[in-house]
């Protein structure tokens, strides 16, 4: 286990919390994936999970504000990851609006 201070609590807390999204996301991905090969309406499918995600969030959080903090935070990482992977540029195949 690598540690940013050694002995530091903190920094194995936030070592398993790296881990935990990671997991996280791993099953995530696999569940979508599941939709896929079970031929879910892919919008029903996701608009569904979703509807879970964000009543367990709104449930297990100690306020409105650490919420939306966290649903803010989950959207620009997503942006971000979209971004990271899809091309920035336009490409031939690209329609402008």
């Amino acid at each position: 286990m690598m540690l940013k201070k050694h002995g530091s609590a903190s920094s194995k807390d936030n070592e398993k919390a790296h881990d935990d999204f990671f997991a996280a996301a791993t099953a995530t991905v696999a569940m979508l994936e599941e939709f896929q090969a079970q031929d879910l309406n892919a919008g029903a499918a996701i608009g569904g999970a979703l509807t879970q995600i964000l009543t367990h969030l709104i449930d297990v959080s100690p306020d409105a504000s650490s919420a939306m903090g966290l649903l803010s935070s989950c959207l620009t990482n997503a942006a971000f990851q979209y971004e990271t992977l899809h091309p920035v540029l336009p490409t031939e195949n690209d329609t402008t609006h």
